[in-house]
C-alpha cells in the first residue's frame, strides 16, 4: 500500500542461513560426542586387553552401546533441530506481525490525519473504513457508517450516493467533480468527491475508495475574487463611460424641455405629442438616476471615517422600515447585542448597505413574510468583527444566480439595474469588511455583513491613529 510487496517465494520466506548455521553448530556436537566415545570405548578395550583374554560378548555389547549412542546423539541433533528451527520460526513470525502493525498503524495514521475526506466500500457496498475529515464533512458520526451499506446510509437522489452508484454497478469513476451536499441541518454544502477502484494485495477489485472535500468556501472565496477582478476591471472604466454619457443626456433633457416649451408657445399640444413627450422625459430622468448610481458604483463619495456604533444605525434603520414593512404585512424583527463594539467607516454608507438589503428583502416577500436583523461579534487568533445578519423568508435566490449576484448590471428584477448589491460589496470592500449571501430557492435568503471593529479596521484600512 505504502511501498513495494516484494514477489517471495517459500525459500526466500525462511531463514535457511540461520537454520543452516545452528544445524552445523549441532553436527560439530554431536561429531565431538561421538569421538568421546570412541575414545572411551577404546580405553575400556584396552584395560581389559591387559594379559587377559577379551570376550566376545563385550565387542558385541559395545557395538550396541555405540549404536544406541549414535541413535540418541541423532534423535538429540533432530530435536535440538526442531526446537532451534521452531524458535527461529517463532522470531520471524513475530518480527513479521511487529512490522505489520507498524505498516498497519502507519496506514491508519495517515489515513486520520490527511485533511481529505476518505471512505472505503467493499465489493458487496459495505462501509469498511472512514476517517475523522470523511465524518467532518458528510456530517455523520463512524458509528453510522462504519458496516452500514451505502445505500443505507445515503436516500435515493443523494448526490454521493449517484456516485458510489456509478463506481460500484457501472464502473465509472470520476476525478474531481463539485456538487451540492445537503445535511440534517438544513445547510447546502458543496463537496468535492473523486471515486476509484480499490484493488486488492492480488490485483483485482476489492471495492470503491470515496474522497471527498468540503469546498464550500473555497468556491466562495474563488467567487468574491472573480468579483473583484471585474470590479476592478469595469471601475476605471465605468468613471469614463458615466462621464462621456452625461453630457449627451443632460443636452437632450435640456433640448427636450425647450422643444416642449416652444411647442406649447406656437399653440395647443397634440395628446399624443404631448404623451410622447413625456414617455422620452421620464426615461431620461431614468437614464439619469442610472447614471448616478453608475457613478457611485465607479467612483464612491469619500468616506467619513469615524467610529460606528452599529445599535444606532440598526436602530434607525428599523424605524425608517417600520411602515414599509406593515404596509407589506412583514414582520420585522431585530436581535441586537448589547455590548456591540463600534466599528469603524461611513454610517451613511454603512447604512446605505444595509437599506437596500432590506429593500431586497421586501421585495423577496410579496405575500408578506417575517425579516429579522441579527448581530453577533466573532473573534479568532488575529481579528475581531461585528457580523450583522439579516434573513427573509421570501421566495430566495437560484443557485445558478447566487454567483452573480455582486456583479454590476445582473439583476433578477424586470425594473432593476443591477448596481445595488455592486455597490454595497465596494462599499464593505473600501470599509475592510465583507458581505455574503446564502439562499435556497423558496426557502428565504441569508445575507451576512462582516465590519471589523474599530481598533482592527484602523489597521486593516491604514489609517494612523
Amino acid at each position: 500500500m505504502f511501498r513495494p510487496i516484494p514477489e517471495t517465494t517459500l525459500l526466500r520466506r525462511i531463514p535457511y542461513r540461520l537454520i543452516a548455521s545452528v544445524l552445523l553448530i549441532l553436527a560439530l556436537v554431536v561429531a565431538v560426542i561421538l569421538l568421546f566415545s570412541l575414545e572411551r570405548d577404546k580405553l575400556l578395550l584396552q584395560d581389559f586387553s591387559e594379559g587377559k583374554r577379551i570376550p566376545t560378548e563385550l565387542f558385541s555389547a559395545l557395538w550396541q552401546s555405540r549404536n544406541d549412542l549414535i541413535v540418541v546423539a541423532l534423535l538429540v541433533f533432530l530435536v535440538s533441530a526442531i526446537g532451534i528451527a521452531a524458535v527461529i520460526t517463532f522470531l520471524h513470525y513475530d518480527s513479521t506481525r511487529r512490522t505489520l502493525e507498524e505498516v498497519k498503524g502507519l496506514a491508519r495514521n495517515i489515513l486520520q490525519s490527511i485533511p481529505t475526506g476518505v471512505l472505503t466500500l467493499n465489493r458487496s457496498g459495505v462501509i469498511t473504513a472512514v476517517n475523522p475529515m470523511a465524518e467532518a464533512v458528510l456530517k455523520r458520526s463512524g458509528a453510522d457508517l462504519l458496516g452500514h451499506s451505502y445505500e443505507s446510509v445515503f436516500v435515493e437522489g443523494d448526490t454521493i450516493r449517484g456516485a458510489l452508484d456509478e463506481a460500484l454497478h457501472a464502473h465509472e469513476y470520476s476525478r474531481q467533480k463539485d456538487v451540492p451536499y445537503g445535511t440534517h441541518d438544513g445547510i447546502v454544502h458543496s463537496i468535492r468527491i473523486g471515486t476509484a477502484e480499490l484493488t486488492g494485495d492480488d490485483g483485482q477489485p476489492a471495492g470503491v475508495i470515496l474522497q471527498a472535500q468540503d469546498v464550500t468556501e473555497w468556491l466562495a472565496l474563488e467567487r468574491r475574487v472573480l468579483v473583484a477582478e471585474k470590479l476592478a476591471a469595469l471601475h476605471t472604466l465605468s468613471a469614463g463611460v458615466a462621464h462621456e454619457l452625461r453630457n449627451p443626456l443632460s443636452a437632450m433633457d435640456l433640448n427636450l424641455h425647450l422643444l416642449d416649451e416652444t411647442l406649447k408657445e406656437r399653440g395647443r399640444l397634440a395628446q399624443d405629442v404631448a404623451h410622447y413627450l413625456q414617455v422620452v422625459n421620464a426615461e431620461c430622468r431614468r437614464l439619469s438616476v442610472i447614471l448616478d448610481n453608475f457613478m457611485k458604483f465607479a467612483r464612491p463619495t469619500s468616506m467619513g471615517l469615524h467610529e460606528v456604533d452599529l445599535r444606532t444605525v440598526i436602530a434607525h434603520i428599523m424605524a425608517l422600515m417600520h411602515f414599509e414593512a406593515q404596509e407589506r404585512k412583514i414582520q420585522l424583527e431585530e436581535r441586537v447585542e448589547e455590548a456591540l463594539p463600534p466599528v469603524f467607516g461611513d454610517e451613511t454608507q454603512i447604512s446605505q448597505v444595509l437599506v437596500n438589503i432590506l429593500v431586497n428583502a421586501f421585495q423577496a416577500m410579496p405575500d408578506g413574510g417575517r425579516c429579522s436583523i441579527a448581530t453577533q461579534v466573532q473573534q479568532n487568533a488575529d481579528a475581531r468583527w461585528v457580523e450583522v445578519v439579516v434573513s427573509d423568508t421570501g421566495i430566495g435566490i437560484k443557485q445558478e444566480d447566487l454567483s452573480h449576484l455582486f456583479e454590476p448590471f445582473y439583476t433578477t428584477k424586470a425594473s432593476g439595474t443591477g448596481l445595488g448589491l455592486a455597490i454595497a460589496y465596494r462599499i464593505m470592500q473600501d470599509h475592510g469588511g465583507t458581505i455574503r449571501v446564502s439562499s435556497v430557492s423558496g426557502s428565504g435568503t441569508t445575507v451576512v455583513m462582516q465590519l471589523p471593529v474599530a481598533a482592527g479596521a484602523l489597521e486593516k484600512l491604514g489609517v494612523g491613529s
